[in-house]
């Protein structure tokens, strides 16, 4: 709902081609309201109303009155300025991920069809092991950053029977792990800079922590290495030894 085109429009064009059966549209996403909501909508009436029969009866109305009470502060004129900050924050957030993922010699995904979310790769992460990439995940919450999320290099996950290959990526072979952000309703240019100050915090954190393995490592295969070389030169000094014992009898 806070794209300028609203998704039930592209929504109609994959359900042409496709089968979209309903979208939801998150309330704290697109309100600004407590987390526990949600707007259902489709394109066959009957569906929606199945849908709407499920209600128990007994769940709480907060979410309903949430929204109410905030359209009612905001009024159209102002959810229209909401919208149209919202595309502001994602052109900032969009230039400032670029110039941070440039620094770790990473790139922005081009997302031409995507005005809400963005997505950094983390080729540099994921070529030592899955467990960097989600721990950089890990780190994020810890730290506040809820909203993004990372997705590791060819997860699968079952569900219900069915396998899912490429867990929570938008493909099943997606070439790389990556990072996704989202400019939402509400986002200011605070939000995004001290977004991207925990995220270079948490990327030098694991970078870090990659050469110091990296280094453990090598000197391991050093040490290994170095063993190998004194046992074939004290090999060779035995069968020196042998052959002079030999030759003087």
């Amino acid at each position: 709902m806070q794209m300028a085109d609203c998704p039930s429009i592209k929504g109609k064009d994959g359900a042409r081609v496709g089968r979209i059966d309903a979208f939801v549209q998150s309330l704290d996403k697109n309100f600004m309201v407590p987390v526990g909501g949600a707007i259902i909508a489709g394109f066959n009436d009957s569906f929606i109303q199945e849908i709407s029969k499920m209600y128990p009866g007994r769940a709480s109305a907060s979410p309903s009155l949430d929204v109410l009470i905030t359209l009612l502060s905001l009024g159209s004129n102002g959810y229209k300025k909401l919208l149209k900050e919202r595309k502001e924050m994602f052109s900032y957030l969009s230039s400032q991920l670029e110039k941070l993922s440039e620094c770790y010699n990473e790139r922005l995904l081009y997302t031409p069809h995507n005005p809400i979310s963005l997505a950094m790769t983390l080729k540099t992460l994921s070529e030592h092991r899955d467990r960097s990439v989600t721990q950089l995940g890990s780190m994020l919450f810890t730290r506040q950053v809820s909203g993004a999320r990372v997705v590791p290099l060819g997860s699968v996950q079952a569900v219900s029977g069915h396998t899912f290959r490429g867990f929570m990526a938008h493909t099943n072979n997606y070439p790389c792990a990556y990072l996704n952000a989202a400019a939402a309703v509400g986002m200011k240019t605070q939000d995004v800079d001290l977004f991207v100050k925990r995220l270079d915090k948490c990327l030098k954190t694991v970078r870090k922590e990659q050469n110091k393995e990296s280094n453990a490592s090598a000197v391991e295969n050093y040490n290994k290495t170095e063993d190998v070389d004194i046992e074939e030169m004290a090999l060779k000094l035995d069968n020196v030894l042998l052959d002079t014992s030999q030759n003087s009898s």
